[in-house]
């Protein structure tokens, strides 16, 4: 059974409704099968029903950018000063849609409030790096950004080796005609258990910029999902991942169209190598009323050793015939022509193929819109290679 921690005694009844309700529905809600079609099964092993949430320690986290204005408010500070925004905003992008995430909000442990305050231009990043040591963390994060603004967030997550699992959902809540540059970076030791689920709704005329990067963990479980419900709002939802040794990825990526002339870019790049395993799904879905709107989709996987498996299941559905849509998936290995062109130029094999995968990915990392992750990815691949 569950191991429940203490309730905040300062929580509103309100949360505290929420959170019953989410435990009602984890205990009824089955775990998800991870079977995908004939070949691909993901491994997980997972026991939510036996996780202690006594067992928690906060994050070491530091934040840097000096952009005064911008409210972080730490979870008891939002329900004291600024519970009308919580209510409004916990829950409204990112619902309850699976056991994950019921656990998630019955248990949740630490959130941050962002407030972008309207007509707001950062003058540098906002970087947020933590360190987990061991335990549970049911983290969340609330984004916020007034009209007429913009916000380019950084966070990166690693841990010490141990028993971790990390729970993380981020909403964002873009106002008419701002730009939102979000970007994670995801390097838990190859012990831990990561579920997260990123959602954002963008108002009229805004943009949703997303980097997602997955190199670290046992297990992850992540979802990117930007909804455009203002007409005339665009989002280029961009991700990185790469898998080794033992590690197992299922990856979602959906662009929801809910009004005219809306526009989504998703391109998704990918390497898996020893025995790793990674599943991509991705969804454009295009509503009745989206008339005029564009959606692409685009997923490809390298498979650099004969044990690893991969597969990708790209969709879209469309309810206006007067859009634009396509999307498509490629899973292949290296070019051995082309390894041997490396080659005869005085390359080593290995050598030759760190330089074939970084090129794999280039395309991607030249699309990458915040300077410091552009600047990181050779590295972090490098580091993978050598796994």
């Amino acid at each position: 059974m569950l191991k429940s921690h203490e309730m905040n005694a300062n929580e509103p009844a309100w949360l505290s409704e929420k959170r019953k309700g989410a435990l009602e529905l984890f205990r009824k809600t089955p775990m998800p099968s991870f079977v995908y079609g004939i070949n691909m099964k993901l491994d997980f092993g997972l026991d939510l029903e036996n996780l202690d949430f006594n067992d928690f320690q906060e994050p070491l986290r530091e934040i840097s950018g000096k952009n005064s204005g911008i409210k972080i408010i730490n979870f008891n500070d939002a329900i004291k000063n600024n519970e009308p925004v919580l209510r409004e905003k916990f829950m409204s992008a990112a619902k309850i849609n699976d056991k994950f995430s019921a656990l998630h909000y019955a248990f949740l442990n630490s959130l941050t409030l962002i407030i972008i305050p309207k007509n707001f231009r950062m003058k540098e990043p906002l970087e947020i790096s933590s360190v987990m040591k061991k335990g549970i963390l049911l983290d969340h994060t609330i984004i916020i950004t007034g009209e007429n603004s913009e916000a380019t967030i950084v966070e990166d997550v690693s841990s010490e080796k141990g028993s971790i699992y990390r729970s993380r959902i981020v909403e964002i809540y873009a106002g008419d005609n701002s730009t939102v540059n979000y970007g994670d970076v995801q390097l838990l030791d190859e012990s831990a258990v990561n579920y997260t689920v990123k959602k954002a709704v963008a108002g009229r005329d805004s943009t949703i910029n997303w980097m997602d990067c997955i190199f670290g963990s046992k297990i992850t479980l992540s979802e990117v999902t930007t909804i455009l419900e203002g007409q005339g709002s665009s989002t280029n939802n961009h991700g990185a991942f790469f898998s080794a040794n033992e590690q197992q990825f299922d990856i979602v990526t959906n662009s929801i169209h809910k009004a005219p002339n809306t526009f989504s870019d998703i391109v998704t790049k990918g390497a898996v190598s020893g025995r790793s395993k990674a599943m991509y799904r991705g969804l454009v879905k295009i509503h009745e009323n989206a008339a005029g709107s564009n959606g692409y989709q685009k997923e490809d996987t390298l498979i650099l050793s004969s044990d690893a498996t991969s597969d990708s299941i790209p969709n879209l559905e469309i309810g206006n015939n007067d859009v634009k849509c396509s999307h498509g998936a490629t899973i292949g290995r290296i070019d051995r022509e082309k390894l041997f062109y490396m080659r005869s130029r005085g390359l080593s094999e290995q050598e030759a193929s760190m330089e074939y995968v970084k090129g794999f990915f280039e395309g991607l990392i030249l699309k990458i819109r915040i300077q410091k992750l552009r600047d990181s990815m050779h590295s972090l691949i490098e580091r993978k290679m050598v796994q």
